[in-house]
């Protein structure tokens, strides 16, 4: 695969989300009757314009026979590499919060989502439900899928593995253009995830790596709500920095030792 056609793919899968999300969004504002359900709504309409798109992208473009079989293969995840793909995790959620604080008005993470998920705090809801649908489930299957098993492969294909591994991770943070100060977080995620695909030779590996990543941030908004209001209340003072700079250095070192578990090249 050619490094333009991945980027083109890219805005292709963008491009049908936005669509089917604004049809969805236009035939609700069109039949519904009470505004106070379109949160709940709306909650759903991203998750069916979320499915939509990738499905769409597959069936096009890949075709896999056994797509969610290989998925749910057991094989695809050895758990002598969970302790690493846990402390990379926690390591990232440390490691990402400069990232995150960069754009305070645009922050999705830290403003919109934590504003949504008071909810959750206050009782369950579909709303909630929907978003850890999305983000604990449908976010970490289809976008590994797609960005590392399918992308990634076929740029290594005809590229470098560094170039692969360059263009499919900001192929990969393109996704989340809608969040700006994701966007660094996620290409160092795409980064760290491809390497883990390359080294191992199965995407389940990855897989968890995303679901733990996701986890930690729902619990953080679950439990902890005042977690990110305590990073910002440090105001990027020797201790915010040193907290970065500790989870760098577990990011760097858990990927690290991961890859010596199981040294092989793609």
């Amino acid at each position: 695969m050619k490094v333009i056609t991945a980027i083109l793919l890219t805005l292709l899968l963008i491009f049908v989300f936005s669509l089917t999300q604004t049809v969805l969004l236009y035939v609700f504002y069109k039949t519904e009757v009470i505004p106070e359900s379109f949160q709940k709504h709306f909650g759903i309409i991203n998750v069916i314009s979320y499915l939509t798109a990738y499905f769409v992208i597959f069936k096009i473009f890949w075709r896999p026979k056994q797509i969610f079989k290989e998925v749910l293969n057991s094989n695809d995840f050895e758990m002598k590499f969970l302790p690493c793909l846990i402390f990379i995790a926690i390591g990232l959620q440390l490691l990402d919060r400069p990232f995150w604080h960069l754009v305070p008005d645009w922050n999705y993470l830290d403003d919109l989502r934590l504003k949504t998920d008071k909810i959750y705090s206050d009782g369950f809801s579909l709303s909630y439900f929907y978003s850890a649908l999305s983000t604990l489930i449908i976010a970490p299957v289809f976008e590994e899928l797609l960005f590392r098993k399918f992308l990634l492969k076929k740029l290594l294909q005809n590229n470098s593995q560094k170039v692969g591994i360059l263009i499919s991770s900001l192929c990969f943070a393109i996704i989340h253009i809608e969040t700006p100060s994701n966007l660094v977080p996620t290409f160092i995620f795409g980064t760290i995830s491809s390497l883990i695909f390359i080294n191992t030779k199965h995407i389940g590996n990855s897989i968890i790596l995303h679901f733990l990543f996701n986890l930690f941030l729902e619990i953080s908004f679950v439990v902890g709500l005042s977690l990110n209001e305590w990073f910002l209340d440090l105001n990027f003072n020797f201790m915010y920095w040193m907290l970065f700079l500790i989870g760098a250095g577990i990011t760097f070192f858990a990927t690290k030792k991961l890859l010596q578990q199981n040294p092989k090249t793609y």
